[in-house]
C-alpha cells in the first residue's frame, strides 16, 4: 500500500512538471503577432486598432518581429496595449 502511494505521488509530480514544460513550450512568440505596417508614418498598427488609426494607403500586413527589425514604433497607445509592448 505504501509503495502505491509513493508511486502515485511521484507520477503526480512528474505530470505537473510535464504540464508546466508543455505550457511554456506552447506559448506564442510575440514577434509572430500580426500587425499592419504604415510605411508613410513608419509605424505599426495592431489589427484591433486599425479603424481608429487613420492609416495611409502605403500599408502592408506583417509581423511584430519585422516591424521591430525596421525600427518602427507602435502607432498609438491602442497598439501598445493590444500587443502588450512599451
Amino acid at each position: 500500500m505504501r509503495n502505491n502511494v509513493i508511486m502515485l505521488a511521484t507520477s503526480l509530480i512528474l505530470l505537473i512538471i510535464l504540464a508546466i514544460a508543455a505550457f511554456n513550450w506552447l506559448k506564442d512568440d510575440p514577434s509572430d503577432s500580426r500587425v499592419i505596417l504604415d510605411h508613410t508614418h513608419k509605424t505599426y498598427i495592431a489589427p484591433s486598432c486599425f479603424e481608429e488609426s487613420e492609416p495611409t494607403n502605403f500599408i502592408e500586413e506583417s509581423t511584430l518581429g519585422e516591424a521591430e527589425e525596421l525600427g518602427y514604433p507602435p502607432h498609438s497607445s491602442c497598439t501598445e496595449e493590444a500587443l502588450g509592448v512599451q
